[in-house]
């Protein structure tokens, strides 16, 4: 796994929103993360950045702002340090940012994706790296307060598996806020869940973390969706 501060800055033009285009391009990207290929799904993201970003509202994604309404109810300090798990083009950022959110960092990826998200100037910190199962290099342990991650655990992204790992990045009592979709159609949220809850009670047993809600939502349009918040140990 390779990590690197992101510094590279391009320029960023807002294109026009190209709706057609980008629901055939979204199903390109659906049927690599059939395939669970994680280097296909991050070159889709790279080539795709700006015309995920520039139609991201029109086609109703709804994800971000679950995860806001997630954050809003648990985190009460706005000065709480945050960091946002596959960032995008800093989508959820921007609504905490909005909210008065004052230190967020973020990681993703796509270094195409986090050029946008820089320009917007809603993080303190951007950091390029996959996550996997391994520790992240250039992140300290136990330095944020909350982590969110507004639908990137799915099949061809990040796994239930690299929970343990990034719960060693929360102080005692932070906070894990994610969601969960069902893009993938073979990956139904019935599973998904069943799955998830398993992890949750082993990391419950191992005092690593505890599931202490879940909220049905939608991902984007009529795609459902799940919110999970669970506390670090």
């Amino acid at each position: 796994m390779s990590s690197f501060e992101f510094q590279n800055l391009s320029t960023y033009n807002k294109m026009p929103v190209d709706l057609k285009n980008y629901r055939e391009e979204r199903q390109r990207l659906i049927d690599r993360m059939a395939k669970g290929s994680v280097d296909e799904v991050l070159q889709w993201y790279d080539e795709c950045a700006h015309l995920y970003n520039d139609n991201f509202d029109a086609f109703g994604f709804y994800y971000h702002k679950t995860i806001a309404e997630a954050t809003l109810e648990y985190v009460k300090d706005k000065s709480a340090v945050i960091l946002d798990i596959g960032a995008g083009t800093g989508k959820a950022g921007e609504l905490l940012k909005k909210h008065g959110y004052t230190t967020i960092d973020a990681i993703d990826g796509s270094h195409a994706m986090l050029d946008i998200a820089m320009k917007k100037n809603i993080y303190r910190r951007l950091l390029c790296s996959t996550i996997g199962t391994k520790p992240i290099p250039n992140l300290e342990e136990g330095s944020y307060d909350v982590l969110i991650a507004a639908a990137v655990f799915a099949n061809g992204a990040v796994s239930f598996e690299s929970i343990p790992m990034l719960m060693k990045y929360l102080k005692k009592g932070g906070f894990l806020i994610f969601s969960s979709s069902e893009v993938v159609k073979d990956a139904s949220l019935r599973l998904v869940n069943n799955a998830l809850n398993e992890f949750s009670e082993e990391w419950q047993k191992s005092n690593i973390c505890s599931m202490i809600s879940t909220r049905e939502t939608f991902h984007a349009n009529n795609e459902p969706a799940v919110v999970y918040t669970f506390i670090k140990l």
